[in-house]
């Protein structure tokens, strides 16, 4: 069914529309089982003359098992198994703790940023300062932290950038227009609230100063502007640029063979779970007997069937056919396939040789997906903390670089599929699998396990809250 057109606001933008289809796949598939069930038919379609009935019973008997988020979860512990090289002015190091002013720090702010970049392959970035109060032109950075007036950087994933335009500005092209989808909780009462969508307008006015404007969409369905227009600054004047960056290339996301991988294998033991709960059990069947009024056949090593008819037989049904077998090959075969998928993202994109098993996965891994990832990641936060910095009024060098130094060392291709594919399925234990990690430098030697498991969730867990904003897809 395809999405409402709208005018004014709540325009998207064509590639969106595009995209989104897809964006919503991987975010289903990351957001694991309750969510894959939830949506029913979409991902589990009914059989032929299935009732709803048989449908619900099937759809509560399968499983599904998360190999996109266990490889994004690992992607990214190799990305940060080191701490990110970071240079930023002495004046702001304090405000890192906490850069989103909702509690994450730039660390988590950062692994949270790869793993979208896994997941989508794009999302968007904002600098963003409250603004002053009325009459004042600056104040201290002492006041301003103790105030909340600090300088913040919002991340928003890229469902929730619903429009966008790009212009040509002093013979360069920069974005010149962005709508943001997001979540308003608005106050009811003492005790209660309600949700609202709202859309956040960045553009450049008539004179080319930049400024924010919020819209909600009133009972008649009409845009409606909340509040006034906000026109940040920074020394006095106004920007004339707007502060947000969308990072990534806007195409299909890099885990988008995975994703559909993944839904291809709970589809299939879906099918092999529904053919166990039929054939697990042997059936039996009595033939030239006719059983009287009220009479039961009971089971077991205490029960015995004497029946008067001496050709009367009993017998069990059972399943002797391939077809399970055939099943359960072709969910093996799509582990595989999704294991290979998951170490294709640190390899060497620039290699000659066709066979992936056959390729020498780079230390270094400068040519690897994984790696051009973090660089364009790493690129987007030093754009940030530049200026973060600026409306902070700190003066020095920023600088931010992720570790791209991803690959255990003495391991080729197909050791690194089977160690993706181990960790997909959850075959090894936790602390199996981070002796073997810090035994190939994966992980620093002098880290201990509680202190890994502290930073790193190894058993996939439900993705952290990255946003310090509530922003909601299309």
């Amino acid at each position: 069914m395809t999405a409402p057109r709208f005018a004014g606001v709540r325009t998207t933008n064509p590639k969106y529309e595009e995209l989104a289809p897809k964006w919503s796949r991987c975010s289903d598939c990351v957001d694991g089982q309750d969510n894959i069930r939830g949506k029913r038919e979409a991902y589990l379609p009914k059989l032929t003359d299935e009732s709803e009935v048989e449908y619900t019973a099937r759809l509560k008997r399968s499983d599904f098992f998360n190999g996109t988020w266990r490889t994004i979860a690992g992607l990214t512990g190799m990305a940060f198994r080191s701490p990110p090289n970071i240079e930023v002015p002495s004046a702001i190091t304090p405000l890192l703790a906490d850069v989103t002013l909702a509690g994450t720090s730039l660390d988590k702010l950062a692994k949270g940023l790869v793993e979208d970049m896994l997941e989508f392959g794009a999302f968007g970035l904002m600098v963003d300062q409250p603004e002053l109060p009325e009459g004042v032109a600056a104040i201290t950075m002492a006041v301003a932290e103790r105030r909340g007036l600090r300088p913040m950087i919002q991340y928003y994933p890229i469902e929730s950038v619903i429009n966008w335009r790009y212009g040509k500005i002093a013979n360069v092209w920069q974005l010149v227009m962005v709508v943001l989808k997001e979540d308003a909780d608005i106050a009811e009462d003492q005790f209660s609230h309600k949700v609202e969508t709202h859309y956040r307008v960045l553009d450049l006015d008539g004179a080319g100063a930049y400024r924010q404007r919020v819209f909600r969409i009133d009972d008649n369905g009409k845009d409606e502007q909340v509040g006034a227009d906000i026109y940040p600054t920074l020394n006095g004047e106004p920007l004339r640029t707007l502060p947000f960056k969308i990072v990534g290339a806007l195409e299909e996301p890099p885990l988008l063979d995975l994703v559909d991988a993944n839904i291809a294998h709970y589809q299939v033991n879906a099918d092999y779970r529904h053919g166990l709960h039929f054939t697990g059990l042997p059936t039996a069947v009595v033939s030239g007997y006719q059983k009287t009024d009220g009479e039961a056949l009971y089971i077991g090593s205490t029960s015995a069937w004497v029946f008067p008819d001496p050709s009367a037989r009993a017998t069990f049904l059972e399943f002797t056919g391939q077809g399970l077998t055939e099943l359960r090959e072709a969910i093996k075969n799509i582990e595989q396939r999704m294991a290979v998928l998951g170490a294709r993202m640190i390899a060497d994109e620039t290699s000659n040789v066709e066979t992936l098993g056959a390729t020498q996965i780079k230390r270094a891994g400068e040519n690897s997906i994984l790696s051009a990832i973090v660089i364009e990641v790493g690129e987007a936060i030093e754009w940030a903390l530049r200026l973060f910095a600026q409306l902070a009024g700190a003066d020095g060098k920023v600088s931010y670089q992720i570790n791209r130094d991803f690959n255990p060392a003495g391991l080729d291709a197909q050791q690194l599929t089977a160690l993706v594919g181990a960790v997909q399925a959850g075959q090894i234990s936790d602390s199996e699998f981070f002796d073997l990690m810090r035994r190939h430098d994966v992980i620093e030697a002098s880290k201990t396990f509680d202190e890994h498991q502290a930073e790193v969730d190894m058993q996939g867990m439900p993705k952290p809250v990255v946003p310090a904003v509530t922003p909601v897809a299309a």
